[in-house]
Order: C-alpha cells, then structure tokens, then sequence
C-alpha cells in the first residue's frame, strides 16, 4: 500500500514592533497629571476663613424672684354679721382706732344691695378714672409668662369697688344701725387678702415657697354676711421687712462677688444699693435684704421682680467656633527668675550636662502665659520634656515630666502668617459668639486676625 506524504506549509508571522512615545507626548503627559493635580488639590482645599477681632460691650443684668417677708396678723371678727370697713387698702392705722365694724342687723347689706342695683349712681368720674389708671398700670406691667398675675389684679380691683361701694353704703345707713366696731390692737398698715405665707420666715426658706403657679390669694373683702371668728382684714405692723431672693448657682456666685447688691424691684426706675445676707440651703441659694421703708409701695404684693444691674463692661467679641483649647505645663512659681540684668522673673534655671558629664545650669525663656500664686503656665513647646529645673539659690529641682497639665482656652491667630496660639479668658459666653477679656498676656487684641474655625488648621501651620 503506498503511503502518502503531506507537504509542510510554514507560515510567517510577523512581530510588533513598539514604538516609544516622543518627547513631547512624555512632557504634555507630565504637564496634565500635574494639573490635574493641582486641580484636585484645590477643590479639596479652601483657604482658611479670617474674622476680625472686634470691641463689645456687654450686660449682665438678670430678674430673679424676691420674695416679701413682713410681721403680718390677722384680725378676725368677734361676731357674726356683714363686715362694714373703715380703712382704705394699704392706708396706716393706729392703735385703737377703728377698722371696721360688723352689722349685725342686715341694714348695711340692704344698702349694698340698693346701691348696686342703681347703675346709674353706682360709681363717680372720678371713681371711673382711679379704676382706669389701675388698669392701664396692669397693662404696662403685664408679660404673659405671669399669667397669675391676672388674678391678683382682678382681686385688687374687686376690693377697691367693695370700698366704693361701702363708702356710699355707710353714708345712706342711719347712725342707730347696730354695729359692733373692731379697733387696732397696734399700729400698722391694713391690708385685705390672705394668702397663707403671713407667718414665713427666713429660717423657713424653701424652693417650694417661690412656685407662683401653687400660690393662692385670697381677698379678705366680702360684701357678704360671715361668721364669728372669721378672717377680715390683715394688720402689718412692723416697717422693718424683707425680701428673700431665690438664686441659681451662677447668679448667687456674681451677685455675691460684691459687696452690695444693686437692683430695682418690678418696673420701678428707683436703683437700690444695699449689703445682703446670704443663705446655703438644701442646694438652693438665696440673698436677703432688709428695708425700713418702702413697705406701703409693696404691702399687696408677695413675690417681687427683682433687677439686678452690674456695671456694664466692654471686651472682645469672637465667635464660639473660634475657641481651642491647649495643654500646657503647670510649673511652680517659685522655680521663676529673673533673666541676666533683667529683674523680671520669666526664666528658669536649667540643667544640663554636656558630653563629658560635666553639670552646669543655663537659662531658659519659655513662652509664659500666665502665672497665679502657685504655677505658671508654659508652652510645652519651648521646654523640653526631660528638663530639670533648679530652684533659684537652692538646690531643689523639679522635673518637667512630673509637671501637672492644663487646659487652656485660646484661639489661633494669623496676624504673622502662622497660627500663633493666643490665651483668652471668657466673661459672657453665648451660643454663636463670645465676650473675652482684653489686655491679656500672649492674648489678642481689638483688630487681631483670628481663625473663625479654630479646629481647621494646627499651630504653627503657615496661612497662605
């Protein structure tokens, strides 16, 4: 069998060939990967926002509750029958003179009765125009977060139309009308509502007795008849009063960092400069103040606005979100000296030991911030760590590693192109900006540049 044979067809290929890029491709591709850079960088980057430091001036006056402490007594009837009144609300009486009466027969109440029924005569001009001032004095004085004060002012006006009304009563009764008077047992002023705090004292002092929306006045004024014993009217009979202050912690600690108080009581324009007590008592704070006088002006009223007014001072204003805080090193006072011929005490005595193991002492300036009668406050970056210190004409020593650290508050300011670190101390702090005190050491000043986000760069870093 013949075996065929099969031509080999070999086929050619053909390898590429790689051509390398020009020098041109290679710079315009070096060139577009550094913009491109850029590019990124600077929409990943913003320069840092600036504020100007600016003057202020701030006030600190606040309202507290006061509360009206008095020698209050309550007389009661000795018989039953409708109370006829002598004395006008809040007017002086003396001792042993009459009050007010009670008619026992019912004829002071059928001329109540026949008064109120002729609308015609009920009231005069000038009874119209004493009711309407009091109403417009309400209404200057009013805020809506007393809304109890509504009652209290209802009350008021309530008795002073009963007095009206019992003037002209009294004249139309005839002078054989069985009355049986009430004389003054002591001078004093007579008021007419009752309100259970007429026999509080400072030692009874409690947060509970300053809660407006418990407390209850009653008027003592009825045109009604009453029983034998019941309350009638309410004698003050001392000129020398209180008022206790309800406080919370902050204001009690600025209000007693003076010797005297300064305030005016509800809308008065009157500024009243006095000395205080002060009193700790179960958590709760207060100041009382004692008066000779007075006492009429506030006989019908229990709790008092107080104004407290503190002199008004300037510093600076920068914003909250300026403000970073530091650690920095708290070193005794007493390792301070003065520099060579310079008397101020901002150095301190170094150890160091060369590299033959000889010990010598050399001085040192580090950035001071401030010093109290116990430390002194030093960046941390102007001493080092593992430094020794020597006690001025002593042979005690203080380790920088041991030193205690504090937190200091400041800001960062951009005035030489770096963020420089400067302290501050706040006054007023508030929700967008703060009030910080001027004149500092290593501290800023009116028309400084400061970093408005003082978390955005570092100290040290350089501001473009």
């Amino acid at each position: 069998m013949a075996t065929i044979k099969r031509k080999d067809t070999k086929i050619n290929i053909e390898k590429p060939h790689f051509k390398l890029p020009g020098f041109g491709t290679v710079l315009f591709t070096l060139v577009f990967i550094y913009i491109l850079i850029r590019v990124i960088a600077y929409v990943n980057d913003s320069d840092p926002v600036i504020f100007t430091v600016e003057q202020s001036t701030y006030d600190t006056d606040f309202t507290a509750t006061g509360l009206a402490i008095r020698s209050e007594t309550i007389i009661n009837a000795s018989s039953s029958g409708t109370p006829c009144y002598y004395v006008r609300d809040g007017e002086k009486i003396s001792k042993n003179s009459n009050i007010f009466s009670i008619d026992t027969s019912g004829s002071m109440q059928a001329a109540m009765d026949n008064i109120q029924n002729n609308e015609n005569e009920l009231l005069t001009s000038s009874d119209y125009s004493d009711i309407s001032s009091q109403i417009k004095m309400f209404k200057t004085g009013f805020s809506a977060s007393n809304f109890g004060d509504v009652y209290n002012f209802k009350t008021g006006v309530d008795s002073k139309l009963l007095e009206l009304y019992e003037a002209q009563a009294l004249d139309q009764v005839s002078s054989n009308t069985a009355l049986t008077g009430e004389k003054a047992p002591y001078s004093g002023l007579v008021t007419y509502y009752q309100d259970g705090y007429e026999n509080i004292s400072v030692d009874s002092l409690s947060s509970e007795l300053f809660d407006k929306t418990v407390y209850s006045k009653t008027s003592l004024k009825s045109e009604a008849q009453i029983v034998a014993g019941a309350p009638v009217c309410k004698i003050v009979n001392d000129e020398e009063w209180k008022i206790a202050i309800s406080l919370s912690k902050e204001e009690y600690d600025k209000v007693t960092k003076n010797t005297y108080a300064v305030f005016t009581i509800n809308d008065s324009n009157k500024k009243i400069t006095t000395t205080y007590d002060k009193i700790e008592k179960d958590n709760s704070y207060y100041i009382v103040v004692s008066f000779n006088k007075y006492i009429a002006q506030y006989i019908n009223e229990r709790f008092l606005d107080i104004n407290f007014q503190f002199d008004e001072s300037s510093g600076l204003k920068i914003p909250q979100s300026s403000i970073i805080t530091k650690d920095v090193y708290m070193i005794p006072v007493d390792y301070l000296t003065g520099g060579s011929g310079d008397s101020d005490k901002d150095h301190f005595n170094q150890s160091v030991t060369d590299s033959s193991g000889k010990e010598s002492v050399k001085q040192i300036s580090p950035v001071i911030y401030y010093t109290d009668k116990k430390f002194c406050y030093v960046d941390p970056s102007d001493i080092s760590s593992d430094a020794v210190l020597i006690k001025n004409n002593s042979s005690d020593t203080f380790s920088v590693a041991t030193a205690a650290r504090y937190s200091l508050e400041g800001v960062l300011c951009v005035s030489r192109g770096t963020a420089e670190f400067r302290r501050i101390e706040v006054i007023v702090s508030g929700n967008d900006y703060s009030i910080v005190r001027s004149g500092l050491s290593y501290g800023i000043s009116r028309y400084d540049r400061i970093l408005l986000d003082g978390h955005s760069m570092n100290e040290g870093d350089l501001i473009y």
